[in-house]
């Protein structure tokens, strides 16, 4: 058979044409509207970011001159427009800490704003209501939803419910890990709750089904308390301040201002001072917080308090007891129980450290409603969000003790630990929280704390230049008007210190100044981990260095860090000495026989930083380094010093490790560098 070529044979013909020309048409057009309605659905959440603006700094306040006459004269930066140049938060010669674009496009890359997410479609059955002139407690039924609760929305299913006091019940090295349920006593209709009950469970059956479980917390005004705070009140002329102190885990300065734009510009426009130069101090939230409460480093926290051993915590100074013996009604709240800074890999407090102690509903709560997690960790906890528990709570108290001298502490964990992005969904929420905090005239009385304890410590965001925001927290501090009044001087500091170098230590100091203000206790000793640090209530040395704040080389970020050939042989050096290091340490684990832990080697650097600045007369350079091991594919980030005429190196700080996992099995007697290596990132 003979083949032809005849083009002829292959034409298409007009109306053929036409036809695919209208379908091509067709198919675009119909692509188009899909296009726009998913950029119109997903824009408004996704890619539309809030600006965040920050006010300029205080004319009014010392602003620099050049470095290198700085140098050579040694003296405090003359006055002028600015307290920093541009493109830096704090600038000395001692402190040059850059200023990052919390928007730079490859961390955008890797972010997401999220939506607010309801925790439950139907509202819930029980709430507390209060009456202010006697302090009782009623357990008020809302009749108008209980058709919900029917089963099947049948109402010849009849609704039975009940509720049970939860307590606080372990002991020893349990004392913080159990709670018992009382007799369940029935109700029909509101309720007037007995004075002694603070927690309660509440549970509803119905058609022989359980429809309906929720727990509540209430704040008492019990009379033990009150009548120390009376004892105080006649005793003292001093108006004392209160301090309230609320956290949110894992947030930097950036991601505060990238994730919560609304929270953040409601703090810059109030008047709330911020602190731009606030340098976290070690790794993860037990270290930084016991550097606020007690004023000790890791070693010392761990050395001195002995968290793992029963009964060791009480033994510490933490700055609640000193509040309580100064006539403070104290309270502490966290959120995720199981990981929480006290209780991950420790035994807890076998008597409660503060006069109201939210652990024993937190556990209740958890163990008996429905939760929702998101990544990993309670997102939802029954009908509301697992942090609504915690500031809820946090509310309650200070509103209960508005007039009266009081220290809370509340710490949550649950929407910002683990994701970059999750904050988001969460900012309206925050931001009406600390708009409720005046509308009740909890900020006329109280300094309020607003901060976290470091940025995010893993995943792909630690892998970029913006990766360094992490040893940035955010915070913020309220100050009352008539405190502002009173001292003049210490708004002033508040100003210079924006833009000096500061961290949780200064904190520290800072709340035992606000005891020493109120006249009620002695003058207090200094931070036994940082002596040469001081109350944020005065200006800060202008020329003050990581080593004299007691921040390690691993956690300074005073200098900033150009980039290094990964090749160069200085680098290879120092990520194999760090490797050596730690696999010295894996070696000691071992059944006598065999070695437990399987040895370290290099897979990957991923990229190698030298610090920007030093001191003329350093005798050692620093470089940064994150690296991939394997067989754990763990990586890590670790800083040395490379002692240029010994050519050898030094670990600055610990090691830390940037990506997540837990199949690792860990002993509590590992050292703090090995734990990082091996043990899960969540603490």
């Amino acid at each position: 058979m003979r083949i032809t070529n005849n083009r002829r044979d292959h034409r298409i013909s007009h109306v053929e044409k036409w036809c695919r020309i209208q379908l091509g048409v067709i198919s675009i057009c119909v692509f188009f509207v899909i296009y726009i309605c998913f950029a119109k659905s997903t824009w408004s959440e996704v890619r539309h970011q809030i600006i965040v603006n920050v006010p300029p700094n205080d004319e009014s306040l010392p602003g620099p001159i050049g470095l290198q006459e700085q140098l050579n004269n040694s003296i405090r930066p003359t006055y002028n427009h600015q307290s920093v140049p541009p493109g830096f938060l704090v600038w000395s010669p001692e402190c040059q800490m850059p200023s990052l674009d919390p928007l730079a496009a490859d961390v955008m890359e890797l972010f997401n704003k999220e939506k607010y997410e309801e925790c439950s479609s139907v509202k819930p059955l029980t709430r507390i209501a209060r009456n202010t002139t006697t302090g009782a407690a009623y357990l008020v039924l809302d009749e108008r939803r209980r058709v919900s609760f029917y089963y099947k929305g049948n109402r010849n299913n009849k609704l039975d419910c009940c509720y049970q006091e939860i307590v606080r019940s372990g002991a020893n090295k349990t004392a913080d890990e159990k709670f018992n349920l009382s007799r369940c006593i029935d109700f029909n209709k509101t309720i007037k709750l007995p004075p002694k009950i603070e927690f309660l469970l509440v549970r509803c059956k119905s058609g022989g089904k359980a429809t309906y479980t929720n727990t509540h917390a209430i704040v008492r005004d019990r009379p033990e308390i009150r009548e120390t705070l009376n004892q105080y009140e006649v005793a003292s002329e001093k108006r004392p301040l209160s301090v309230l102190m609320l956290s949110i885990d894992s947030i930097s300065r950036l991601n505060l201002i990238r994730a919560m734009p609304m929270t953040a510009q409601h703090v810059y426009d109030t008047g709330w001072f911020e602190l731009q130069g606030y340098n976290k101090i070690a790794d993860n939230t037990y270290p930084n917080l016991m550097a606020i409460l007690v004023g000790y480093n890791n070693t010392l926290a761990y050395d001195e308090c002995q968290p793992t051993i029963p009964g060791k915590l009480e033994t510490c100074p933490f700055i609640w007891q000193s509040f309580r013996d100064a006539g403070y009604v104290t309270a502490y709240g966290e959120d995720e129980a199981k990981i929480s800074t006290f209780n991950y890999h420790k035994t807890g407090f076998v008597v409660p450290p503060t006069d109201f102690y939210l652990r024993p509903y937190m556990m209740a709560a958890e163990k008996n409603l429905h939760t929702k997690l998101k990544h990993s960790l309670t997102l939802c906890l029954g009908y509301k969000h697992s942090t609504d528990h915690i500031y809820d709570y946090a509310l309650d108290f200070a509103t209960t003790y508005k007039n009266d001298p009081s220290f809370g502490l509340f710490w949550t964990n649950t929407f910002s630990h683990n994701d970059i992005s999750d904050p988001s969904s969460m900012d309206g929420k925050m931001k009406a929280y600390l708009v409720e905090l005046e509308t009740r005239g909890i900020l006329n009385n109280s300094m309020v704390v607003f901060f976290s304890d470091h940025g995010l410590r893993f995943g792909p965001v630690r892998h970029l230049v913006t990766g360094l925001e992490e040893r940035l927290p955010f915070i913020f501090i309220w100050l009352p008007e008539w405190f502002k009044e009173d001292h003049p001087e210490i708004v002033q500091a508040l100003k210079v210190n924006r833009n000096r170098l500061t961290n949780p230590y200064d904190l520290h100091m800072t709340l035992k100044h606000i005891l020493e203000l109120s006249e009620r206790i002695t003058k207090l000793p200094p931070a036994k981990s940082c002596e040469l640090c001081q109350s944020l209530f005065q200006e800060m040395p202008w020329n003050r260095s990581c080593q004299s704040s007691a921040i390690t080389e691993h956690w300074c970020t005073c200098s900033p860090y150009k980039t290094n050939d990964k090749n160069d042989a200085i680098v290879n050096k120092g990520v194999k000495f760090v490797i050596d290091l730690l696999n010295s340490e894996l070696n000691e684990y071992s059944n006598k026989t065999f070695r437990l832990c399987a040895e370290l080697k290099l897979k990957s650097i991923f990229y190698a930083r030298k610090a920007e600045y030093k001191s003329a007369h350093s005798p050692y350079d620093v470089y940064m380094f994150v690296f991939e091991a394997s067989p754990s594919d763990g990586v890590f980030e670790a800083t040395v010093k490379y002692f240029i005429k010994r050519k050898t190196f030094e670990l600055s700080g610990s090691v830390s490790r940037l990506n997540m996992y837990a199949s690792q099995i860990i002993s509590s007697n590992m050292s703090y560098n090995l734990r990082n290596v091996i043990l899960p990132k969540l603490y």
